[in-house]
């Protein structure tokens, strides 16, 4: 157990030739997933799955992220991110329908659309412990909000109305992330976390 404490205090101390320090700020571009989706309720009752397999009656996208980091001491940046998913259902059914003036059967097609968009603010810190001239690695956590917005659409006059969205108000995120600099302000990075997408990639780029 000591020698693990102490190769920890090792790698925690390595801050010669750091690729980032005090005062500097990184902002970075990701594309993260698993995409999950809030529970929506349609207006024939029928409750959508937060996962998205991709079946042929719906597509995503995103999640996106957009981060921002300034480096108040080498070892501690405050973050900031935004995120975005989009989410799409779509089905069709035929129906056939009676008239009796004329005593004649006609088949009627009708779609339903559901759309929704979902946004995730959070801020908070960043602890940085493995750094060299390359290598940047980091534990955060993170706190904020997230909402959903949802549209519904159909030429089925007995389905029309609006869609419920649920979603939990407030968003927590614990990650932990690699970035590697491949020229003095440019990197690549990788970020595994709970609370948004469990694994994210990226561009970095140092101001």
């Amino acid at each position: 157990m000591k020698k693990v404490l102490a190769i920890f205090t090792l790698c925690s101390s390595i801050v010669y030739g750091q690729v980032l320090e005090a005062n500097d700020v990184v902002i970075e571009l990701n594309f993260g997933f698993p995409n999950m989706r809030p529970l929506v309720i349609d207006p024939s009752g029928v409750s959508h799955s937060i996962f998205d397999f991709g079946e042929n009656n719906s597509q995503s996208f995103g999640q996106f992220i957009i981060k921002g980091e300034f480096f108040m001491a080498d070892k501690l940046g405050i973050v900031g991110s935004v995120n975005y998913g989009y989410f799409k259902t779509y089905d069709e059914s035929q129906q056939d329908i009676y008239n009796g003036t004329t005593a004649q059967w006609t088949t009627s097609n009708y779609y339903y659309t559901t759309k929704v968009h979902k946004f995730r603010i959070a801020a908070g810190i960043n602890f940085h412990f493995l750094r060299t001239e390359r290598l940047d690695t980091y534990f955060g956590v993170l706190a904020g909000t997230k909402k959903a917005f949802g549209t519904y659409e159909t030429n089925d006059p007995n389905a029309a109305g609006n869609i419920t969205v649920i979603t939990f108000p407030f968003a927590l995120r614990t990650q932990f992330g690699i970035r590697y600099f491949i020229t003095e302000y440019l990197a690549a990075n990788l970020e595994f976390g709970l609370g948004g997408p469990l694994i994210s990639f990226g561009a970095t780029y140092k101001f």
